[in-house]
């Protein structure tokens, strides 16, 4: 079992607002140290941008889109998000 509290291979990081700025920095982080990302914004266009990038440097992304205002997008966001990574672990903050 790796120790390291940096590595998060074998996770998945659910990150919003992640089309720019310090929610797209918490992602590339989160893929950086090894976990699959999944980046959700309401701009649809530019958060598949980054995702696509990050799939480009080798990492494991895919980009929502998401209302963090409306209770059920909120919802298919989670649920599309495990239901894509069904053997990974999620990171809680």
């Amino acid at each position: 079992m790796n120790n390291d509290p940096l590595d998060f291979s074998g996770k998945v990081a659910l990150v919003t607002g992640a089309a720019s700025g310090m929610g797209l920095a918490t992602a590339q982080a989160f893929a950086e140290a090894g976990a699959a990302v999944a980046l959700a914004d309401f701009r649809e266009d530019l958060v598949k941008a980054e995702a696509q990038k990050l799939v480009v440097a080798g990492h494991t992304a895919i980009a929502l889109r998401c209302d963090v205002s409306d209770d059920g997008q909120i919802a298919a966001m989670v649920e599309r998000t495990v239901a894509g990574s069904a053997t990974a672990r999620l990171v809680k903050w």
